[in-house]
């Protein structure tokens, strides 16, 4: 009875010590997988925050801010996609996955692999645009976008018989669409800021068929502003009679 109960003792020691190894081979390799992951995710970091810097440091004032602007929103949106608490630093396959998109992303702004499409998608808007309402006080729009690498700045002017506004824009393709940032002639309350100061990218036109549509955008909402025709150079916008786009 004695030899049987120190040979189950020493079984029961062999279980344990089988139990606490396979513990501590799991409990390193967890850790092994963890720092693999942190490599990789400090690994994609420091290319985004690399390309970031670069690319604002190709901006004016305005252009860093509204760029600081979308890199707050994108992390927001990060960080929600992957379930992270704001503020915390989480270093997970998601996290690291969204932003090497990011860095991608901001490479391709830089002049990378999305160069010749976003040159051909500017190519395609350039020109002269308008509409034109004689409805009620009536709406006039004029937008000429400058060719794709010219040092012209393109121009604006939108108002009715009583009243209307005019200046400059900077624009930069992305993503399908020709975002824009608007300097005014003159001062205005509520207005855009006074050339040749820029306001925030808080605008975009796209190619909707064969006419190009303006978008505008605030913290929430982005809605259809107007639809415009191309113009020959001296003339004018169709006359739109059915007041589609009336003010």
């Amino acid at each position: 009875m004695l030899v049987r109960r120190r040979n189950g003792a020493r079984a029961n020691a062999r279980m344990r010590w089988v139990a606490v190894l396979a513990m501590g081979l799991g409990l390193a390799a967890g850790a092994a997988a963890q720092e693999a992951g942190s490599h990789d995710y400090d690994t994609q970091d420091a290319r985004l925050n690399a390309v970031y810097k670069k690319l604002a440091g190709s901006l004016d004032d305005a252009g860093r801010k509204a760029l600081r602007e979308e890199e707050r929103r994108w992390i927001a949106g990060r960080d929600q996609a992957c379930g992270v608490k704001a503020g915390a630093v989480v270093k997970n396959i998601c996290t690291t996955t969204q932003t090497s998109f990011r860095a991608d992303e901001l490479e391709k702004r830089m002049g990378g692999a999305g160069s010749t499409a976003a040159t051909q998608g500017a190519e395609a808007v350039a020109g002269d645009w308008g509409y034109r309402s004689d409805c009620n006080l009536g709406h006039y729009v004029q937008l000429h976008v400058p060719a794709t690498g010219s040092a012209e700045e393109g121009m604006w002017s939108d108002g009715t018989r009583t009243e209307g506004s005019s200046g400059r824009f900077k624009s930069e393709w992305r993503d399908g669409k020709l975002y824009l940032r608007f300097c005014a002639d003159e001062a205005e309350r509520g207005g855009y800021p006074v050339c040749p100061a820029y306001g925030d990218a808080d605008a975009y036109v796209v190619p909707e068929g064969k006419r190009l549509a303006w978008y505008r955008t605030d913290e929430k909402f982005t809605s259809k502003y107007v639809s415009l025709e191309r113009v020959a150079k001296g003339g004018k916008a169709p006359l739109d009679k059915q007041c589609k786009n009336d003010m």
